[in-house]
């Protein structure tokens, strides 16, 4: 059974999972924001866990985006770095289907809308069914907006990821407090690697949705 490394960075707090055999062995940064100073360490610490070397990895999987600008850039170059060192495949994994993926042992509904917050009441989202198939298009939206509802959406939709909390009220939809994590890659990992599901290292670039705003003096408090 193939090895593999599970980096989840979009989010403010980053995670870090390896997955062998049905075993997972996960890490947890305590500290927000803070990807560059703590993602090295937190793999370290996960592969002693499992007691992998980096050499026995199989392939590294990436949670792609949408999300954090920053925290998407930092884990795409670790996560090439490692690739390109060890010569073994990139499995780009959607965020958004992450989250859903991590929903479906928790609710019997038929329709799971994760988002991702997006500042103020902006958030990315995507509505799945419970076979974790995209029902609509990967999209941002401003939670307030006439037509920001999918007309697919019906009150048993529940909704997770660190964007929904404040969608669930003015939505009226039930609301399960599930983030995206390193953990909830590793079997969507696994399937991937056996169906060769494997980015191009060279052009490879996060899903980042739209770019980060950043302008002069500006850029220390952005994304």
């Amino acid at each position: 059974m193939p090895a593999i490394l599970c980096l989840e960075t979009s989010a403010a707090v980053c995670s870090v999972a390896v997955i062998q055999n049905d075993l997972i062995q996960s890490e947890t940064s305590v500290k927000i924001q803070a990807h560059a100073e703590v993602l090295s360490d937190l793999i370290k610490v996960c592969l002693k866990k499992a007691d992998i070397s980096f050499s026995e990895l199989s392939a590294v999987a990436i949670s792609e985006g949408p999300g954090s600008y920053t925290g998407l850039r930092i884990g795409t170059s670790t996560a090439k770095g490692i690739c390109f060192g060890l010569e073994i495949p990139l499995i780009p994994l959607n965020t958004l289907k992450i989250i859903a993926s991590a929903v479906i042992e928790q609710t019997p509904s038929e329709t799971i809308w994760p988002m991702i917050d997006a500042r103020r009441m902006e958030v990315y989202h995507c509505v799945f069914d419970r076979s974790l198939r995209a029902l609509t298009e990967v999209k941002s939206g401003i939670i307030t907006d006439r037509d920001f509802t999918p007309s697919i959406i019906n009150k048993e939709t529940v909704l997770c990821g660190d964007g929904a909390g404040k969608a669930a009220g003015i939505l009226q939809l039930p609301y399960l407090n599930v983030h995206a994590h390193a953990e909830a890659m590793c079997q969507m990992a696994v399937k991937a690697y056996t169906a060769g599901e494997f980015a191009d290292l060279a052009s490879f670039e996060p899903f980042y949705l739209k770019q980060a705003n950043i302008t002069g003096s500006a850029a220390k408090s952005q994304d």
